[in-house]
């Protein structure tokens, strides 16, 4: 029986073009057993290849015969070929991060192949440090970054001893029916007409009112974004990089502006683009506009696939030289933002998603994004992850870098994962649009020792350093 893709699953699939992949992925950095034999990999290329049956999102294929998708849906493979989606690479020696990350780039930067349920995954040997990785990729149609991460932290092992089945098989569907005692739930009702067009009505009186304010307000919406240079057509190479950093450091950086976890990293974020644009003598004289997604998914709809975000545009205060300053501005915008999503309705918040996509759609579709005013200028995204440590086939998961997207118009993709006590940065890049991305981790670094060496001054504000909106 085919499952039929919402209006903003299908969105996915419609924007994909050669350039633009709509996959999201993550790289997982594993340590190889200390008493691991000789045919470790091997054996665990097969346990990761033993699925008699596949669980879903895994199993779900695409089925479309209309132009644009019209009629898109899902259906179940039961003739799964397993070597095909299961794959095999080592790195040449000394196995550097380096060329790891390379790998991921070419790799991250191809098309998922529609004949096929729309994910793979990579085994990836010969790393130094006597490690390996596994990189995974899933199309972002066939569910959103938030459900692809819990699904496969939830499917690690609490132990070395724990043995499980591989992510993918479908025993964890008698496995998490044991544990949790919960069926699937009921089929959520639509809502009637009236509600759908009171809640039309309502998000378009409130975009109106942020319409209104202007460029140098902290208070966002889309089409509040300065034309830079990551607002460019983006190309099919990829650039991938990734850093941890310490969790507590960046907590004890939010206790002393006392703000969230969040505001601290999208204050990296900004200082990190104020100083790549610097760099490149382009940044531009107002803030740059952060679309940060937010899940909107409840507990039980972990499996269920598909996508439950929102987004909310927050300024990233990159026209403000001070890192406090800039950090006060942000958690104003972030406030500001929490706010309005946190008034509406679940009907409002479908409808305001759809309404600020559908122009997004409508560029990517068209050919115009890159060529047109920006509705944001850069994806920052947060995943949390598991305080405590997981472990694949007896594998202990050191580090778990997200590999996230980009569109024309869209150039860089900001993502972190949080896991133990580190959050693992992970940055997507088009290698032409915004060149020299790995500098990125460098200005990172420097935007959270500003903040750590700021902490303790008084905060200046004047003409431009604002952080009140208007």
């Amino acid at each position: 029986m085919k499952k039929r893709l919402t209006l903003l699953d299908s969105g996915w699939l419609t924007m994909e073009t050669p350039e633009t992949p709509m996959h999201v992925g993550g790289l997982m950095l594993y340590a190889l057993p200390d008493n691991a034999p000789e045919n470790y990999m091997q054996d665990m290329l097969a346990w990761l290849r033993d699925a008699k049956e596949v669980a879903r999102p895994f199993n779900r294929k695409l089925h479309a015969r209309l132009p644009m998708n019209l009629d898109a849906g899902w259906v179940d493979d039961h003739d799964i070929d397993m070597e095909y989606h299961v794959r095999h690479a080592a790195l040449p020696k000394p196995g550097r991060i380096r060329e790891l990350l390379s790998l991921i780039s070419r790799v991250h930067a191809q098309r998922l192949d529609r004949n096929h349920p729309l994910w793979e995954c990579y085994l990836i040997e010969g790393i130094e440090g006597n490690r390996f990785a596994l990189y995974v990729k899933i199309h972002h149609s066939l569910v959103d970054g938030v459900a692809a991460m819990r699904i496969l932290q939830s499917r690690l092992a609490m132990s070395a001893d724990q043995k499980l089945p591989p992510p993918w098989s479908a025993e964890w569907e008698d496995i998490e029916r044991e544990q949790t005692g919960k069926v699937k739930s009921a089929k959520r009702k639509a809502p009637s007409v009236g509600e759908s067009v009171k809640a039309l009505g309502n998000v378009a009186v409130n975009l109106a009112k942020l319409a209104t304010t202007s460029k140098d307000s902290n208070v966002k919406s889309i089409y509040k974004a300065p034309p830079t240079v990551l607002n460019k057509r983006v190309h099919q190479a990829r650039r991938f990089v990734a850093q941890s950093w310490s969790l507590s450091r960046l907590k004890a950086v939010a206790k002393q502006y006392d703000a969230t976890l969040n505001d601290v990293v999208l204050a990296m974020c900004g200082g990190a683009l104020r100083e790549y644009l610097l760099g490149h003598s382009v940044l531009p004289a107002h803030s740059l506009v952060a679309n940060v997604p937010v899940s909107v998914r409840s507990a039980d709809q972990v499996d269920e696939g598909g996508n439950a975000i929102s987004a909310v545009q927050v300024t990233l205060g990159t026209r403000i030289r001070s890192a406090s300053v800039r950090i006060k501005a942000i958690q104003e915008s972030m406030a500001s933002a929490k706010q309005r999503l946190g008034d509406m309705s679940k009907v409002e918040i479908d409808t305001h998603t759809i309404m600020t996509n559908m122009p997004l759609l409508a560029g990517q579709v068209s050919g115009l994004d890159g060529r047109i005013p920006v509705l944001f200028n850069v994806v920052v995204s947060n995943v949390p992850g598991p305080r405590e440590a997981r472990f694949l086939n007896g594998a202990e998961l050191l580090a778990n870098y997200p590999a996230s997207l980009i569109w024309h118009g869209y150039a860089m993709n900001i993502t972190v994962q949080s896991y133990q006590d580190n959050l693992d940065f992970g940055i997507i890049a088009c290698r032409e649009s915004a060149p020299k991305v790995q500098r990125m981790l460098d200005y990172l670094e420097n935007a959270l020792l500003e903040l750590e060496q700021e902490a303790e001054k008084p905060v200046r504000q004047d003409k431009t350093q604002t952080v009140s909106a208007q």
